[in-house]
């Protein structure tokens, strides 16, 4: 019998994908245009916001791209084909509705009237033009790597042929693999596309100084009537914490993300601004690569994870706002491994060196030259000395950091976080899987690929925890492969003229449709 998801149905805080065996209507309205959480009032048009951002944007071609932190500035430019709530819910996006006749067939049904920025159809053949472009080699991204074929239905209908059922799909096309790109564009622009690029969303690029300012200007086409409130938004780029706060302090921005703890503090007590705070399933982690020295040890691995006291570092560097990670998941996810701990334990960090014959092991380890990464490094990296680990630190932009490390792979250790997906499915098939992106090293065994394979079959939501807190513990208690840090929630602050942000579980913030009260 066919089975059609109905979004509203959801009744878990946090539920993902549920097959019903069962024919149901999904005839959900549309929710990308939030008001937000501390919305007042009528949504007025018009304005200009500026937007405090650390980062910039490593790739603006939403398949090359590779860091977690581009989406808060992909999402004005690219609408997804699936859309996410704040408890990180699957709703409709350029997809309108879904059904799965069974469990390796997806059907998009898609929305009329959209257009790309560059006055081109939003139809079937671009999505399916873009779902082939996801997993084609050129592509950083594996989200997708189970569609096996897209098929043209007709003009507004795409049908997708898995090789095997895959519970983390549909939210993963409300990441990367579902922001859709003109294939015009594409197609004329070629390796120049990415610094023009031509999406369907709310707001077209129209400048981009790198590591300095993005210029966006809102698409007068947009095919949610009315939307976007703002006329334009510039995102300022601004590495260092201190540099975003005092620009929002003079009035120089209104919006400003990611505030630490100790700004947190100050500004709680300011009644002229909006503060928002939610935990995420982003996470600080040291990434290691697993074929290079010294970590091509697994003793060495399991001796640094040993050595390092999260709940100390939650402490002294984040005020308590925060909590331990000893694994990919946050323990009030509804993936996470309950019974989950690293013990700090230098004593067993220096038996464990010993083991294979070392008594001191030096290795360089990247940190970005963010304040709070710098922070979390040298707490590490005393901590760890302790236990037999001489570090040397590798200050350097994140972007360029990161490029050495996951594509050109010329760093052994990595300190940076990792920024989390929709759904915990492709936290594992990026992170944890032999052959996700962000495995730089490939570690991994045939029992571990087994289980994951099977969580990525199944759409039993418990059945899936208990799958991933094993994949959990083969990953980081017994392979090592990488060093989960911390957890944090994040932080935005806003003038009180600011309207209509809501933070989400993602924790990357959306910007495209808020309003200034003016």
């Amino acid at each position: 019998m066919k089975r059609i998801i109905r979004l509203f149905s959801l009744l878990s805080l946090l539920s993902l994908l549920i097959i019903a065996g069962c024919t149901q209507n999904n005839n959900v309205s549309n929710n990308q245009a939030s008001e937000g959480s501390q919305s007042n009032g009528k949504p007025k048009k018009g304005g200009h916001l500026v937007f405090g951002y650390d980062t910039d944007i490593s790739n603006y071609d939403p398949i090359l791209g590779n860091s977690g932190n581009d989406h808060a500035l992909l999402y004005p430019v690219y609408d997804t084909l699936v859309n996410y709530n704040s408890n990180l819910e699957p709703e409709p996006g350029l997809a309108e509705s879904w059904e799965t006749p069974d469990d390796k067939t997806i059907i998009l049904h898609l929305r009329k009237g959209v257009t790309f920025h560059d006055g081109t159809e939003f139809n079937a053949e671009a999505v399916k033009f873009n779902l082939d472009r996801v997993n084609s080699e050129e592509s950083n991204i594996s989200d997708i790597a189970n569609v096996e074929s897209v098929e043209v239905v007709d003009n507004d209908t795409v049908k997708l042929n898995l090789k095997q059922a895959d519970s983390s799909i549909i939210l993963a096309l409300s990441d990367r693999s579902g922001m859709v790109v003109s294939p015009t564009a594409v197609e004329k622009l070629g390796p120049d596309f990415a610094q023009n690029p031509v999406g369907a969303g709310p707001f077209k690029l129209v400048k981009w100084v790198h590591n300095g300012e993005i210029q966006l200007e809102a698409y007068e086409n947009y095919w949610q009537e009315g939307l976007p409130y703002l006329d334009t938004i510039t995102a300022k780029i601004m590495p260092d914490e201190n540099t975003r706060l005092n620009a929002f302090k003079s009035s120089q921005l209104d919006f400003y993300w990611n505030v630490s703890a100790n700004n947190l503090q100050v500004l709680e007590k300011d009644k002229n601004l909006t503060l928002d705070s939610k935990m995420r399933v982003y996470f600080h982690n040291i990434y290691l690569n697993t074929k290079m020295e010294p970590f091509d040890k697994k003793e060495v691995r399991q001796a640094l994870l040993h050595s390092i006291d999260r709940e100390s570092i939650v402490k002294a560097i984040y005020l308590g706002n925060g909590e331990p990670a000893y694994q990919a998941f946050p323990k009030d996810y509804w993936s996470a491994n309950p019974d989950m701990k690293i013990e700090y334990d230098p004593g067993k960090s220096k038996e464990l060196l010993e083991s294979v014959g070392l008594d001191r092991v030096s290795f360089d380890m990247f940190v970005p030259t963010v304040p709070e990464y710098q922070r979390v490094g040298e707490a590490i990296k005393a901590q760890a000395k302790e236990a037999g680990f001489d570090i040397t630190i590798q200050t350097m932009e994140l972007t360029k950091g990161v490029t050495m490390y996951f594509n050109e792979k010329q760093i052994a250790a990595n300190l940076t976080s990792w920024t989390g997906r929709p759904d915990p499915q492709q936290t594992v098939n990026l992170l944890l899987s032999g052959s996700g992106f962000y495995n730089a090293g490939g570690e991994s065994s045939p029992e571990k690929e087994e289980l994951i394979a099977k969580a990525a079959a199944s759409y039993d939501q418990k059945e899936r925890a208990d799958i991933y807190a094993k994949v959990n513990e083969m990953s980081i208690l017994d392979e090592a492969m990488t060093v989960p840090i911390v957890f944090t929630p994040v932080t935005a602050a806003m003038t009180q003229q600011v309207k209509g942000f809501e933070g989400t579980l993602l924790g990357k913030p959306r910007i495209s449709f808020l309003w200034i009260d003016k």
